[in-house]
Formats: C-alpha cells, structure tokens, sequence
C-alpha cells in the first residue's frame, strides 16, 4: 500500500475511469459527485476519517460510478490494489466489516428508492385504471424521474 496526498478540489478518480484500486481515508472529508463540474453535478456523499470509497468499481473491476474529490485542505489516503486485501483485511479485521457495512447501507437506500419508485408506479397505474387521475401523484414520479436521471451512470 502506498500512500497518496490531495489537496482541496484535486480529483481523485472520475466517474468513467477504470477501476482497479480502491482507497482508505487516513484523513480529510472526500466528496462523492455524479456528474462532476456538469450541469446536474450532484453531491451523492462526504466520506472521512476510516472510511474506504472505490471499492465498488475494484471488486467488480468495473468503470467508475462517480468522481471522489478531497474537500479538506489535506486528504491522505491509502490507495489498495486487489493484491493488498488480504494483509490489509489480515492487519486490521475491522475493516472488513467496515466495508461490508458500507456496501449494506448502500444496498439498502438503493433497494428503499427503488421499493418507493415501485409503489408510486403501482399508485399510479390503479389510478390511470380507475380513470382518477392524481396531479400530485404525477408529480411525485416526475420527482423520482429527476432524481434517477441525474443519478443513473452507464
């Protein structure tokens, strides 16, 4: 593991890049962003001290979902490839279940979005059926159109 410095606004991946290493935060806030400097930038988390991002696009050696840039003055990390894990998981056994903890909750909100979005749909079609038709119900799927488009990466 080697360890890297960022200063405030330095971009330490972007959304699209390949992803082969994933990082711990030794210290200093990381900001989370779709569409980064676009026109629907998004702020999708702040991640500190002890917490890892990356990892998603390492273990699937997919492209990145989102572009992570340092907000403090100082951000250090510890940058991790694939062949790393095990001393690090081996050195410290609680970051395993750090990162299984990070995955769970992202799972999580993504799985209560998507059972919401269900539901207003479903409202939506029983309503459409019943010849009722529901404006604040409309605006409520055109609330959770915005949101999934300006969060939906390729």
């Amino acid at each position: 593991m080697r360890q890297l410095t960022f200063a405030k606004g330095d971009v330490i991946f972007r959304q699209g890049d390949f992803a082969n290493v994933m990082y711990d935060i030794v210290s200093g806030k990381v900001g989370i962003y779709s569409d980064y400097q676009g026109e629907q930038e998004k702020l999708i988390a702040e991640l500190g001290d002890g917490q890892i991002l990356g990892e998603m696009g390492m273990i699937e050696a997919y492209p990145r979902s989102a572009t992570a840039v340092a907000l403090s003055e100082q951000v250090v990390l510890s940058e991790l490839v694939e062949a790393d894990l095990d001393a690090y998981f081996k050195d410290d056994p609680a970051k395993v279940l750090l990162l299984m903890r990070q995955l769970s909750e992202r799972l999580r909100e993504t799985t209560r979005k998507y059972t919401e979005l269900c539901s207003a749909v479903s409202r939506h079609k029983k309503a459409e059926e019943q010849g009722d038709e529901q404006p604040e119900l409309l605006q409520e799927l055109d609330r959770y159109a915005k949101f999934y488009s300006e969060h939906w990466v390729d």
